[in-house]
């Protein structure tokens, strides 16, 4: 398929949507110049209270104690008055309500209310997981196996640069040689307690490219940089970076790294422009007949620390019922283990129960004022309604005690999913913090210099847009290893590796990746996909603990061009009737970040 967007004498994608195709974030592909080899080519209660129908035991009284006659014998001396704690502010009395924080893509019109107005579902929602596949024993890997997966994403990653850089073969890192080579692997720190520094860093290549040996990395002064975005001046690496190196290895003893090769983007997702035209023109049921669509995505803690009373979602729900969206996207903790009443047990309601009374009857009331709206429920590591604490993470079960109305889908954590054209991914894991804790940066100079007139990426030097590339061009919702210890910032993370099939990517990236985080809410668009941090619905640092969630409007295509490539194709390229063509979301897509 040609995949260029020629402008000669016909329609291109760059017209599908009426904006200066100049401002347009390209995927990068390699020229015959940049290419490495040739050509380029890419073809339990809770409660402390005793239980009900139940006497507290019968304890005599002890004696006066004899140390420091301060308390009886065996009972701890009371503790001093704790320091009197910030007072409370209620959730209710919040300032700025719905406010709009940050929005990116502003010229694009939001829905207006007859838009909006209906019941009817206008929107497909089709999962590209298997409910079945997160159905696993956990804490039952075999070191072998084990092994054996990241084995194969070490010789996964080999395909993908050879195809893209056009390289023959790669060489054994470890052998002994005084001519430069082409190797590839995954960096490592000296321990898995250890950070990753410029002098710590070793690459661990597979059984079939290096006999599944580490060695230790030199980085030469004037190392290169090959595949990164024009002006980047050069690469964050973390452990569990899979990277092609160039270098030697003249002493057998460490690989001195001449030039660093980067992951290529992932590719695009792609559809015809007959399907195109069903979806957002069509007039039947689940079509969307011209009109924008509407997603809000907002991320747990859905209360604040000092109750249960769930009033950020309410207060979300609120808004919900108001605009009627076509999809609404909740990932969790839902009922939180860390919730500070709950970690005291200061509650007596089960899990189930709290779900039911707390969440599952705002969703009920949600679904009956709104039956066109679809709910999604991405669990979370702390949530005690989740039987599976491993990661990948199976959805929660939609059991009959929690109370869960129809309408509402539950997904597993990570997830891809599409709605009519659009792929989404989701994570409720705090990769980005992951990413950007582990992360050390390396200068580099580019390989090859910029040709003249081409401007810098403007989110090259951006931290948080390179720590999205990183999620994006290493294909996967969590591509560090080993994960980091938890802290104060980092919830541990219990990985099965065995079953890391299921955190990839696949090979055609999501339009929107949702991937809620620590740090300050953003937006990026980074290759070509709208990366989209929405924070917490519920903040313990924020006035009165409230948070944000984001609003998602995406726009059709334009109409006549689709009509003209279904029909006859992208002429000026000499394509095909209906060829599948770039969805382009990151340039239709309208996203506010808003104040709860």
């Amino acid at each position: 398929m040609n995949r260029h967007n020629g402008q000669a004498n016909g329609f291109s994608v760059d017209n599908l949507f009426s904006l200066d195709s100049k401002a347009t974030p390209k995927r990068p592909r390699p020229s015959s110049s940049s290419a490495v080899g040739g050509s380029a080519s890419r073809a339990a209660h809770l409660s402390s209270s005793p239980s009900h129908g139940q006497t507290t035991p019968y304890r005599p009284t002890p004696g006066p104690s004899k140390l420091h006659g301060s308390s009886p014998a065996g009972f701890p001396s009371p503790a001093p008055p704790a320091t009197p704690s910030a007072p409370v502010i209620p959730f209710s009395t919040r300032s700025n309500k719905l406010t709009v924080q940050e929005t990116l893509n502003a010229h694009l019109a939001l829905p207006t209310s007859a838009q909006l107005a209906g019941s009817n579902v206008r929107v497909a929602l089709r999962a590209q997981n298997d409910p079945r596949d997160y159905d696993y024993r956990i804490a039952f890997e075999k070191a072998m196996e084990r092994s054996e997966v990241l084995d194969t994403l070490i010789d996964e990653a080999a395909q993908i640069f050879k195809e893209y850089y056009s390289i023959e073969e790669f060489g054994d890192p470890s052998i002994q040689s005084q001519d430069d080579i082409l190797v590839v692997g995954r960096l490592c720190p000296e321990t898995d307690a250890a950070k990753m520094t410029e002098t710590s860093t070793w690459l661990e290549s597979s059984r079939m490219l290096g006999s599944g040996s580490r060695i230790l990395l030199k980085f030469e002064p004037d190392i290169k940089l090959r595949g990164a975005p024009a002006g980047s001046g050069g690469m964050g690496m973390f452990p569990g970076c899979l990277v092609a190196l160039k270098g030697t290895n003249g002493g057998g003893k460490l690989f001195a790294v001449k030039e660093v090769l980067m992951m290529p983007p992932i590719d695009a997702t792609y559809t015809t422009p007959t399907e195109l035209l069903a979806n957002q023109y069509g007039d039947k049921a689940k079509q969307l007949n011209g009109a924008p669509m509407s997603v809000l995505v907002a991320a747990g803690p859905y209360t604040t620390e000092h109750d249960l009373e769930y009033e950020p979602l309410g207060a979300l729900l609120a808004l919900v019922q108001e605009e009627r969206p076509d999809v609404l996207i909740l990932t969790g903790p839902f009922i939180d283990a860390d919730h500070p009443l709950i970690k005291r047990g200061e509650v007596d309601e089960f899990p189930s129960q709290l779900f039911r009374t707390r969440i599952s009857a705002k969703l009920a009331h949600l679904v009956a004022s709104s039956p066109r709206t679809s709910v999604l429920l991405v669990p979370h590591g702390r949530d005690l309604t989740s039987t599976h604490v491993a990661f990948p993470q199976a959805p929660l079960v939609k059991e009959a005690e929690f109370g869960l109305p129809k309408g509402v889908r539950m997904l597993p954590n990570p997830t891809m999913f599409s709605i009519n054209e659009v792929v989404f991914g989701v994570t409720s894991v705090d990769v980005l913090w992951s990413l950007k804790s582990q992360e050390f940066f390396r200068r580099c100079a580019d390989a090859e210099p910029a040709e003249p007139g081409t401007e810098p990426d403007p989110l090259a030097k951006d931290v948080m847009a390179r720590t999205c590339r990183h999620l994006l061009r290493q294909r996967s919702f969590y591509p560090v290893f080993p994960s980091p210890p938890p802290s104060k910032m980092l919830d541990a993370l219990n990985l099965d590796v065995t079953h890391y099939d299921l955190v990839k990517m696949g090979s055609s990236g999501p339009d929107i990746v949702i991937a809620p985080s620590i740090q300050k809410h953003f937006t990026r668009i980074v290759d070509s996909t709208i990366i989209l941090n929405p924070s917490f619905l519920s903040k313990s640092s924020a006035p009165a603990s409230a948070g944000t969630f984001a609003r998602l409007t995406i726009h059709p295509m334009d109409q006549d061009n689709l009509h003209e490539l279904a029909t006859s194709g992208m002429v000026d390229v000499g394509g095909e009737p209906d060829e599948p063509v770039e969805h382009r979301v990151w340039e239709r897509c309208r996203v506010d970040i808003i104040k709860v």
